[in-house]
């Protein structure tokens, strides 16, 4: 029995020491300010404990509860509470433990590139694995998987490859700049590290890779482009809607 409330005791105590982080590491937060499990430095056997904390102080309105595992430090104002910003929500849904694990593609993405004008209504995040819907507060989140297997520092030629391959679905766009602008995005990606760009161009659909090695022929890259044309079946047209005024050389890459 004795053995029992000793336990009992360890446990408590522990909860409590949780429970005082907990509070700490919220008057340390800014309004608004996203926080998930990964802000707390506890160990394994301990976040049955800090969930239990956070539910707790949910529950007393000391912080608020966006999703699962995740809060924010309310504040009111005059135009009401202030919420975690969608730059926020989105960068705390791409990471896993400190780890990156997604990233933004789709319209968020064209627009953060300067392809588009529109602003997205709802979030469309790569991710590795997954492949949902779901609701962060009022942001609406598509999870979509990627076509290859990536680290952090792919990113950003993944987000080139997707405004690639996501070309015809760039609304409002402007053939003419759009492609000057994917030049210039690519330029920048072939100076640092063209290898892995065409490892992971290598895993994305034909009409990608064939746009990709048009623009890598303009810019000189005729190896890399050659390999791209070589994984390409000879007969199949890709319907891109470029003219030969602004692709040059889309003939020779079948891009209708």
């Amino acid at each position: 029995m004795l053995i029992f409330e000793c336990v009992y005791t360890l446990q408590k105590k522990q909860n409590m020491s949780i429970m005082q982080q907990v509070r700490e590491r919220i008057e340390q937060a800014q309004p608004g300010q996203l926080l998930t499990y990964a802000d707390f430095q506890v160990n394994d056997s301990q976040l049955e404990a800090l969930a239990a904390a956070l539910s707790r102080l949910a529950k007393q309105g000391v912080i608020n509860r966006l999703t699962k595992g995740r809060y924010y430090k309310p504040k009111e104002t005059v135009f009401g509470k202030v919420k975690p910003s969608e730059k926020e929500i989105i960068k705390s849904l791409s990471t896993s433990k400190g780890k990156v694990k997604g990233y933004e593609s789709g319209l968020g993405l064209y627009n953060q590139l300067g392809l588009t004008t529109q602003v997205p209504q709802e979030v469309t995040l790569m991710t590795r694995n997954q492949r949902r819907v779901a609701n962060v507060g009022k942001t609406k989140i598509r999870y979509v998987q990627s076509p290859t297997h990536f680290k952090e520092s792919d990113i950003d030629k993944l987000q080139v490859l997707d405004a690639l391959r996501g070309y015809k679905k760039i609304p409002d766009r402007n053939s003419e700049k759009t492609i000057l602008k994917l030049l210039e995005y690519i330029r920048k990606l072939a100076e640092g590290d063209m290898d892995r760009l065409m490892e992971l161009a290598l895993d994305y659909n034909p009409a990608t890779r064939a746009l990709l090695g048009a623009l890598l022929e303009l810019l000189g890259y005729a190896q890399e482009a050659d390999r791209l044309r070589q994984s390409l079946n000879p007969l199949t047209k890709y319907k891109l809607g470029i003219s030969e005024s602004i692709l040059s050389n889309r003939r020779d890459w079948n891009i209708i």
